[in-house]
């Protein structure tokens, strides 16, 4: 034990990297989950000094491991089953995506660009919500004529969808991850529709992760400031392939819904629509016990209860981009994920013939 009194400052070092390295190890199936590093090329270390960053304190590893497989509460994320960030494929996938399409990568800049589309047409111009009706009501000193005296109670309007032109989407924002990111490159629709999407973002992270830059500041910003500084006639949601390896389908609804009811609140005029999970290949949903369809299918049956039909509308682009068993063309996907870029024009089409138009 001599060269510990010789060398303190090593030893301390020693020891405090194993125990940092312990710690995301701990915490990599639990509270480090949807950070998707890859520990094969970057030390455990790492996942505790972002978890510190992001809010998630050293214990909370321990106490995580501890606690797996219990239920999901909205104060603790446990994962359902281990399972790497499915945007740790985006970096395979990077400089393939145009093989057959336009010749550039999914995602050409590295993982964690952020990206923001020119600002195009007029916003604000949403419709305006409808009233679901009044209760009818009644005379307390006459009950036998309380039907007389109630008002009808209105049937609450609904609204179908129905094919539309591009300049549809000149007051329109998509927000999203890696797939929202292959749209604005490649699905022709950046001119018009504002774009604030970023690979590895989630639900759990909407509204605080820096998305794009303030054009007349330079600054960066995030979905939340970006729907601050401007009004939009049509808000669409896609998240849910980077949350399948962390949280039950609850916990993940839980911070859904929260999140489209803070857009209605900042955008009280928008039409949202609230997009399907993309789903993934049929080999890829066999062979995965995290990525798979099955789970993708749950999670976007719990997305579309959230839909009124009045202000609130869920869409699926899988019936565009999926065979007769619903799984992912392989033809149309590079990585069993993410779309080819020429194919991300069926998205667009999709998108052509679901729009809502209210008089």
């Amino acid at each position: 034990m001599k060269w510990i009194r010789k060398c303190p400052v090593f030893f301390l070092l020693t020891v405090s990297g194993l125990l940092f390295s312990a710690t995301g190890l701990a915490g990599i199936f639990t509270v480090y989950g949807e950070y998707g590093l890859q520990p094969v090329k970057q030390p455990f270390l790492v996942l505790m000094m972002e978890g510190i960053e992001k809010g998630v304190m050293p214990w909370e590893a321990w106490g995580g491991l501890s606690a797996a497989g219990s239920e999901v509460t909205a104060a603790s994320a446990e994962p359902e089953e281990a399972g790497q960030n499915i945007e740790d494929i985006e970096a395979d996938a990077a400089g393939a995506a145009g093989e057959e399409g336009a010749g550039e990568a999914l995602s050409s800049p590295a993982a964690g660009t952020e990206y923001a589309a020119a600002e195009a047409g007029t916003a604000g111009n949403g419709a305006e919500n409808v009233d679901s009706g009044a209760e009818p009501g009644a005379s307390a000193g006459n009950p036998g004529t309380a039907g007389e005296e109630a008002a009808e109670e209105e049937e609450p309007v609904t609204y179908e969808f129905q094919e539309v032109t591009e300049d549809y989407f000149n007051d329109a924002v998509f927000i999203g991850d890696s797939r929202t990111v292959g749209l604005f490159e490649y699905g022709g629709l950046e001119e018009r529709a504002d774009f604030f999407a970023k690979i590895s973002l989630t639900i759990y992270d909407v509204f605080t992760a820096t998305v794009g830059k303030d054009e007349e500041t330079g600054e960066k910003i995030t979905v939340e400031d970006a729907l601050a500084k401007k009004q939009y006639g049509k808000v669409y949601l896609m998240l849910g392939i980077n949350e399948l390896g962390t949280g039950n389908t609850e916990y993940f609804m839980e911070h859904y819904a929260e999140a489209v009811e803070t857009i209605r609140e900042m955008q009280p005029d928008a039409i949202i629509f609230v997009e399907g999970i993309m789903r993934v290949t049929g080999e890829k949903s066999e062979n995965d016990p995290i990525f798979n369809n099955a789970r993708i299918n749950e999670k976007n049956a719990a997305i579309a209860a959230l839909a009124d039909n009045r202000d609130i509308f869920y869409i699926d682009v899988n019936e565009a981009v999926c065979d007769e068993n619903g799984d992912l063309y392989s033809d149309y996907t590079i990585d069993d994920i993410h779309l080819k870029a020429k194919y991300y024009s069926l998205w667009k089409d999709f998108l052509l013939k679901h729009g809502i138009v209210k008089d």
